[in-house]
């Protein structure tokens, strides 16, 4: 990799090594002193050569404990990129990827999860892809990700929730020891806000009397649809609801994000419907004003939308309350 030379008064290393970054020559007054700095670079180059990921395996281990760490959603995208790296896909060299890889992939997940969960994990390996490629410097010329469909995605998914499964919901949720269960969802179909949201909410984001709630994006799991902070007028049915509330000091709903999933499913199935989710609460209360006859700009202040077209997507939406 080095070569040292007689230059001059002098001694001269010359690098020569594909993708080496750093200086590709330097002069010393003595050869012991060239040498010193040719071993100094041979041990830096193989420490960084040997930290190049060489299978997707690699870079999703490397990607996980790094990058990911600064990701609201980290939990959420860990398991699936688990489950890809200790699938076949992930012992695959990453320069010998090719898109029909990814297409036998694709069909291996659709055949246990639906589209959109087989397009949103897509998205997560083609950023990691990439990011394997233009910081780790991993060999890899095209991302083959990239180029992959994934067919039956896209379309806005509309629950349908009346009255009555709106009382079922509530009384399973009423039933429960934590009280924290039946307030997080009351909030939910009140406010349109995400779980993350109300998870993260403390008495110093409410002003009751300026009726105002303020969210912090930091604070939650929300994704790039949302401004770094929203001042979001306080509906009056969320209003009553924190009222009622004795204690006005630390977080409004004392829950865990797996407590508040573990409960609410429960909930859910007790009341009989098996295909609601939580965010469909969300759905749901956004739907609901609309029917209202609140406009776009008010909905998506309370909503956090900056796409409208990603808002109207609730304008639609068939529901009976």
């Amino acid at each position: 990799m080095a070569t040292i030379r007689r230059s001059g008064s002098g001694w001269q290393v010359l690098i020569r090594r594909k993708n080496y970054v750093g200086p590709r020559s330097r002069t010393f007054l003595s050869r012991d002193l060239a040498q010193s700095w040719a071993d100094a670079v041979e041990e830096r180059t193989k420490k960084v050569l040997n930290d190049i990921p060489v299978t997707l395996g690699e870079a999703i281990n490397d990607y996980i404990n790094g990058p990911l760490l600064l990701h609201r959603s980290a939990e959420n995208e860990k398991y699936p990129l688990r489950v890809t790296a200790e699938s076949w896909l992930g012992d695959i060299p990453l320069k010998d990827l090719q898109i029909k890889h990814f297409a036998v992939w694709r069909d291996e997940r659709l055949l246990k999860v639906k589209p959109n969960t087989v397009m949103r994990e897509l998205r997560i390996l083609r950023v990691l892809i990439d990011w394997a490629r233009d910081e780790r410097g991993a060999e890899i010329k095209d991302n083959p990700a990239r180029h992959l469909r994934v067919r039956g995605t896209g379309d806005a998914r509309a629950p349908f929730f009346t009255d009555q499964d709106e009382k079922r919901l509530l009384y399973e949720l009423s039933q429960m020891s934590n009280k924290n269960h039946l307030r997080l969802t009351k909030l939910a179909l009140a406010t349109g806000f995400r779980r993350s949201e109300l998870l993260s909410l403390t008495w110093r984001n409410i002003d009751l009397k300026k009726r105002i709630i303020y969210i912090y994006r930091k604070n939650c799991a929300a994704t790039d649809n949302s401004s770094a902070l929203r001042l979001v007028p306080l509906p009056c049915k969320a209003k009553k609801i924190l009222e009622e509330l004795s204690e006005r000091h630390g977080k409004i709903i004392e829950l865990t994000k797996g407590a508040a999933r573990h409960g609410f499913d429960k909930a859910r199935k007790r009341a009989g419907l098996e295909t609601l989710r939580f965010h469909d609460l969300r759905h749901i209360a956004i739907s609901r004003m609309w029917s209202s006859g609140m406009n776009a700009l008010e909905i998506s202040a309370c909503s956090g939308h900056r796409d409208i077209k990603m808002l109207m997507r609730y304008s639609h939406y068939q529901l009976s309350f």
